[in-house]
């Protein structure tokens, strides 16, 4: 199909989808028709009214002050028997509580005294029904009440019998408190049932006094005149006013273009359409290249210009079926109808050379911007609107990174689709995670290799897995999430559940909390930002968890790559008492000379030297160098990936101070963790205990 012919197709597609076009988010009725049929009935049943009398209107005054003065009381007997099965349950759960049985008996009589409190509100109440009705549905609450006497009893009798054994109290009490929410359940059924009978009567009540001011057919033909005059002004200012309301909530404010909520709703509604016919259309996401260089050369106002200016050029540049939404900041939206996918390439490449031949100018300068346009032919294969979006998003953004400027139409087993969608998954399964707890915690032993350096605590590194949202029981390595929250900026949101949920972890050890000592990993965003060192600080105090039981890791190439940022951390936090290893060390290639300027207090040899030093006499030499400059520079140092005795010795002959690895210790959840140390604790005071 060219184009001339599908300009054809379009119009006749356009002239029977013009209204669902022009607005997607209009409503399905006319509003002006309602209102007016709406006013038409109240004249109606105002010209009705009009021809009663009021010969019964004192009498129906009175009987409706009567009615609401009953209705007030009838609620308030009505709480007054909930709250005393409220405190019966109350009363039952904590006779079931006390031990003393002085206590209990006491806790009994306000237990019968809560019965006399709701005899007494019922028999009120039962004095102020009038209507079958509601003396049937008291009378239906009556004979729920009368079941719960033989559980009250049974459970009483096991309260202050000896011969009951716990579980047998237990279901007692609960039966007798079943028994009570159930009449509960009964009793809110019937205050239902009272306060509609009370409210028809009102109504009726108020029927008749209407009825009593129909009489006055002077004043009535006032109003109606009044009513057919205001009628007709609301009706004349209410369509237009929802005619602007309606533009307004479906169209961007700056540029007049449809807004994204408008564009989705356009976008379902053709989705919909593609189950039942097969036509063709395309969705395509526009982003500008170069747009930020406007905002930051001349400021907003000139950006604002620029897009509202571009959005009339791309408009004209449109065919009459076709939609155009700016759907964010800088990005553009369009939906092109009944448009065979080779068609919809060429006007994707028309409306880029489009933006690529337009030039802005601002305050005497001259801007030119690009176009990045990820195009998602659909209509062939059913596809949701989430999907559909997220799909054309991926194109843009290959777009993108293939050079700019330039149009990328979906292949849906591209590798480059196939990454971003799956890294896209992965930042709304970590998103979740955070939100709903669904990361945990593992713990790595960190061990002196010299007796003489045991200072009696336990020193873990912190580790993080994440719950595989399918079974809840699968652990899902970090190797596999964090490169796709690094990429998306998401990795400080993971440090601040690491550090609050670590720190909460070691508060949970009470006292025994200043006998271990936890290393928690920071990020490179999340080092260099002065709000997550007083998230820290908050943190610590919340918790009070003492600062010198925790280390924070940070490694080489991040804290090189901002040293004055990390050398701010670690002057800020090192001085309540934290402690600071440096991780990775050796992996950057940086200069020893720059461990100057951070004052920190372990390096932590990287495990690529670490993991064949027995067979590499390369990395033993550097293994052997860093920790000698790392000891002359005041360090203590730190050996990752230990996995054998072999190793073991080696770093003990290199003098190297601490040891971490498979070898002598594999991670486990913090949760067992816990449980071992204050076990082990708690064997340790025992034995001080039998020695004294």
């Amino acid at each position: 199909m060219n184009l001339n012919e599908n300009d054809t197709r379009q119009k006749n597609y356009s002239q029977r989808d013009r209204l669902t076009v022009g607005n997607p988010l209009s409503r399905r009725y006319d509003i002006r028709t309602v209102t007016t049929l709406g006013f038409g009935l109240v004249i109606a049943i105002l010209l009705l009214t009009i021809i009663g009398n009021f010969r019964t209107a004192s009498d129906n005054n009175d009987k409706l002050s009567q009615l609401v003065r009953s209705a007030e009381l009838k609620t308030v007997l009505a709480h007054t028997m909930r709250e005393a099965i409220r405190e019966r349950v109350d009363s039952l759960r904590s006779m079931a509580k006390l031990t003393d049985i002085f206590e209990r008996d006491a806790e009994k009589m306000r237990f019968f005294g809560h019965a006399a409190k709701y005899v007494d509100a019922r028999g009120t109440l039962l004095r102020q029904l009038k209507t079958q009705r509601e003396l049937e549905v008291i009378g239906r609450l009556d004979s729920a009440a009368a079941k719960v006497g033989a559980p009250n009893t049974r459970a009483l009798n096991a309260l202050f019998d000896d011969t009951y054994d716990a579980e047998a109290v237990e279901q007692a009490v609960r039966e007798s408190i079943d028994g009570h929410l159930s009449l509960l359940r009964r009793l809110d059924s019937a205050v239902r049932t009272i306060h509609q009978t009370t409210q028809n009567e009102i109504y009726e009540a108020g029927q008749g006094i209407e009825q009593a001011l129909l009489l006055e057919s002077l004043l009535g033909v006032i109003a109606l005149a009044l009513a057919v005059i205001t009628a007709t002004l609301v009706v004349v200012n209410a369509g237009a006013r929802n005619k602007q309301l309606s533009h307004q909530a479906a169209h961007d404010s700056l540029t007049g273009l449809l807004n994204r909520q408008a564009f989705e709703a356009a976008l379902q509604l053709t989705l919909e359409q593609t189950q039942v016919t097969t036509e063709p259309h395309a969705l395509l996401y526009l982003d500008l290249d170069r747009f930020k260089l406007v905002n930051d050369s001349c400021g907003h106002a000139a950006g604002d210009a620029l897009l509202k200016n571009l959005s009339a050029v791309l408009g004209s540049a449109l065919r009459s079926s076709d939609l155009l939404a700016r759907i964010g900041g800088d990005e553009f939206g369009f939906l092109l109808r009944y448009t065979e996918a080779k068609d919809a390439e060429h006007v994707a490449e028309k409306i880029r050379v489009t933006v690529e031949n337009f030039t802005f100018h601002y305050d005497c300068q001259a801007f030119k911007v690009g176009a990045s346009i990820g195009m998602v032919p659909f209509g062939n294969e059913k596809i949701g609107l989430e999907t559909l979006l997220s799909t054309a998003d991926t194109c843009c953004y290959t777009a993108k990174e293939e050079g700019r400027n330039r149009v990328y139409t979906a292949d849906h087993h591209s590798e480059q689709v196939l990454r971003r969608s799956g890294e896209m998954r992965w930042v709304s399964r970590i998103t979740r995670a955070i939100e709903n707890d669904g990361f945990v915690l593992f713990g790595q032993m960190i061990k002196p290799i010299k007796p003489t350096l045991d200072d009696g605590r336990l020193t873990l590194e912190v580790l993080l897995r994440m719950q595989d949202e399918s079974d809840g029981i699968m652990l899902i390595p970090p190797g596999q999430f964090l490169p796709s929250a690094e990429r998306y900026g998401i990795v400080p949101d993971i440090d601040r559940w690491v550090v609050r949920n670590s720190l909460e972890w070691l508060a949970g050890l009470g006292e025994q909390a200043a006998n271990v000592r936890i290393n928690i990993n920071i990020c490179g965003p999340a080092a260099s930002d002065p709000k997550f060192h007083a998230f820290i600080r908050d943190c610590l105090s919340d918790t009070r968890v003492p600062p010198t039981s925790v280390c924070f890791e940070i490694t080489e190439t991040i804290a090189i790559r901002s040293l004055a940022n990390a050398a701010a951390m670690v002057d800020g936090l090192g001085d309540i008492g934290c402690e600071f290893a440096l991780d990775d060390f050796g992996s950057g290639l940086s200069s020893f000379n720059q461990l100057r300027h951070l004052q920190i207090d372990y390096l932590k040899i990287d495990g690529s030297f670490i993991h064949n030093i027995e067979r590499d006499p390369i990395n033993r030499a550097m293994v052997e160098s860093i920790n000698t400059i790392g000891k002359k520079l005041g360090k203590r140092t730190v050996a990752e990936f230990v996995e054998n005795e072999r190793i073991h010795k080696i770093l003990d002959e290199l003098d190297v101070d601490y040891a971490q690895g498979f070898g002598l210790h594999r991670p486990e959840p913090l949760s067992s963790i816990k449980k071992q140390f204050l076990a082990s604790r708690d064997q340790s005071d025992d034995q001080r205990l039998i020695v004294a």
